[in-house]
C-alpha cells in the first residue's frame, strides 16, 4: 500500500521510523531511537499538522536523550506552533546552556520574543543568531532584525540593517521595499533620495529601486522627476501595477486627469480588479465632469468593497453636481455610516441638505464638521449663513467672531464678516474690520462685493479703498 509520499515504509526510512514509533505506542513498550531518528519524527509530524503526536515524541524523546541541545531547539519550536512561547523559552535555555553557538536556538527564541512584542530581547537574540550564520541565513535575520527595528520606531536602525542586507543581495525585493518604508516614517527623504539614486547608477534594471525612488521624488514635489522614475520601473517590468497606479497619482497632481485615467486603467490590466483603482477612475471622471462614467465606477468600487465610504461619498457627490439632490442624500448617508468621524463627509451632507431647503439639518451637519474640523474656515462661513437665513444674528455673530479671532490671515472671512455687520447695520465695527482687511488682504476686496452689492456705492467704503490704493 502506497503512503502519502507514493512510497511504502519499507522503501521509506522515514514512514518505517514513524511506524516503528506508533507501533511502539499502540503496544506500550519501550524502544530506542536515535537523535536523527527523534528528529525526523517531529519534523514528519509537525509538517502534517499532528503537533499532539509530535509532543509525545518530544517528551520519549528527551527522557532518552535530555541534554541534546538540537532535540531542545526542535521541542521548543514545536511549542512555539502551538503557542505555548514560555513553554518553548524553558527548553531554549537549556539548550543554550548545553550548546550556546546554535543558530537556530537564538532565531528561534528571537521568534518567540517578536510574538510576544519583546522587540528588544528580539533583537538581541537575532544579533548573536548573525554571529554563527552564513550569507545566506544572514540575509533573512537581517530583514528579521530590521523589521524589529520598525516595530519600536528605531527607523534609523533598521536603515543601516536593510543595506547588510541589500549588500548581501542587491535583488532582494523585500529589502528594497522595507527600505523605502524605513526611510519614508524616519522622514529622512533627501537621504532617500540620495541612496535610491546611488542605487540604481549601480544597479540600473532594478525596478523597485526605481520605483522607490519615485516616491521619494514624489514625497520631496518633484512631480515629473517623480513620473520619470516611474517610467524606468515600468520599461523594465511591463507589468508593474503599483508603478502605473503612483504615476496617475502624479498625473492627478497636476490635474492632468486625462493622462492620471490611462495609467489607472493600466493599473488594472496588470492587477486583479481591485476597488481603489476603480475609484480613482472614478474621482478622475468626476474632476472631468463625466458624472455619468465617475458614478459607473465609483459603484463598481463599492461592488468591490462595500466598506470603502470614499466610493459612497463619490456617487453622492456627483448626483449633487448634477442636482439628483435626494439620491446623493441618500449615498452621502451611507458613506458617513461607514466613517462617523470624516469632516470633508458631513460637508457635503450640509451642502445636499441646504440645497434641498432642509436648513436646520444642515446647520446640524455644518456644525458637526465644526466640532471636528475647527480651523475649517469654509464651513464658519457656511454656519454663519444659515443663521443668517434663520433669522438668528446672534449665534451668526458668534461664529463670525470665532472665526476671526482663531484665523486672522482669512481674508474671504474677514470680508463676509464685514458684509455681515453692514447688512446689521453696524456701520462703525464694518468699517474697523474693512479697515483691517483692507490693510491684509486688499487684493481680496471683489469678495466684499460679491456678497454685499450695496458695499461698491457706499462713499466711506470707497474712501477708505483709495486710501489703501494710494499706501
Amino acid at each position: 500500500m502506497e503512503n502519502d509520499f507514493g512510497a511504502t515504509p519499507e522503501q521509506s526510512p522515514e514512514l518505517a521510523i514513524v511506524k516503528k514509533f506508533e507501533d511502539m505506542l499502540s503496544a506500550k513498550t519501550a524502544l530506542f531511537f536515535d537523535v536523527d531518528e527523534f528528529e525526523d519524527l517531529i519534523d514528519y509530524y509537525h509538517a502534517k499538522n499532528e503537533a499532539a503526536k509530535a509532543l509525545k515524541v518530544c517528551d520519549y524523546a528527551l527522557t532518552q536523550h535530555p541534554k541534546t541541545a538540537s532535540l531542545l531547539v526542535s521541542c521548543a519550536q514545536i511549542y512555539v506552533s502551538v503557542h505555548k512561547p514560555q513553554e518553548a523559552l524553558k527548553y531554549l535555555n537549556l539548550a543554550e546552556s548545553l550548546e550556546p553557538f546554535d543558530i537556530d536556538l537564538f532565531y528561534t527564541k528571537a521568534s518567540i520574543f517578536s510574538q510576544l512584542r519583546k522587540s528588544e530581547k528580539a533583537i538581541e537574540n537575532y544579533k548573536k543568531a548573525l554571529q554563527y550564520a552564513d550569507d545566506g541565513e544572514k540575509e533573512d535575520i537581517l530583514l528579521q532584525l530590521a523589521f524589529e527595528n520598525e516595530n519600536i520606531n528605531k527607523h534609523d536602525e533598521a536603515i543601516k540593517v536593510l543595506k547588510e542586507a541589500l549588500e548581501l543581495n542587491p535583488e532582494n525585493e523585500t529589502a528594497l521595499y522595507e527600505l523605502g518604508f524605513c526611510y519614508d516614517l524616519s522622514k529622512d527623504l533627501e537621504g532617500g533620495r540620495s541612496f535610491f539614486q546611488e542605487f540604481v547608477d549601480k544597479h540600473p534594471y532594478s525596478h523597485i529601486a526605481w520605483y522607490n525612488l519615485g516616491i521619494t521624488y514624489g514625497k520631496l514635489d518633484l512631480t515629473e522627476k517623480a513620473i520619470d522614475c516611474y517610467d524606468f520601473a515600468i520599461a523594465i517590468k511591463e507589468d508593474f501595477s503599483s508603478a502605473y497606479f503612483n504615476k496617475a497619482h502624479c498625473f492627478s497632481q497636476q490635474e492632468d486627469y486625462e493622462r492620471a485615467l490611462e495609467c489607472f486603467k493600466e493599473t488594472l490590466q496588470f492587477d486583479v480588479e481591485d476597488a481603489l483603482s476603480y475609484y480613482y477612475i472614478g474621482e478622475s471622471y468626476e474632476k472631468l465632469e463625466n458624472f455619468s462614467k465617475a458614478i459607473a465606477h465609483y459603484r463598481k468600487a463599492s461592488e468591490l468593497d462595500e466598506f470603502l465610504a470614499d466610493a459612497w461619498l463619490g456617487i453622492g457627490s456627483c448626483y449633487f453636481e448634477i442636482e439628483r439632490h435626494l439620491d446623493s442624500l441618500a449615498y452621502v448617508k451611507k458613506a458617513i455610516e461607514l466613517d462617523e468621524l470624516n469632516p470633508d463627509y458631513f460637508y457635503l451632507l450640509g451642502d445636499v441638505q441646504h440645497a434641498l431647503g432642509f436648513k436646520e439639518e444642515a446647520l446640524a451637519s455644518y456644525l458637526k464638521v465644526f466640532e471636528l474640523e475647527e480651523d475649517n474656515a469654509d464651513v464658519i462661513l457656511d454656519i454663519c449663513r444659515i443663521y443668517e437665513e434663520l433669522g438668528d444674528s446672534e449665534s451668526a455673530m458668534d461664529f463670525y467672531c470665532r472665526g476671526v479671532q482663531s484665523d486672522s490671515k482669512n481674508g474671504r472671512l474677514m470680508y463676509n464678516f464685514v458684509a455681515f455687520l453692514f447688512k446689521l447695520g453696524d456701520l462703525i465695527n464694518a468699517l474697523f474690520y474693512l479697515d483691517t482687511a483692507l490693510r491684509e488682504f486688499g487684493d481680496e476686496i471683489d469678495e466684499l462685493f460679491k456678497v454685499y452689492e450695496e458695499a461698491r456705492f457706499n462713499p466711506q467704503v470707497l474712501e477708505l479703498i483709495e486710501y489703501y490704493k494710494a499706501h
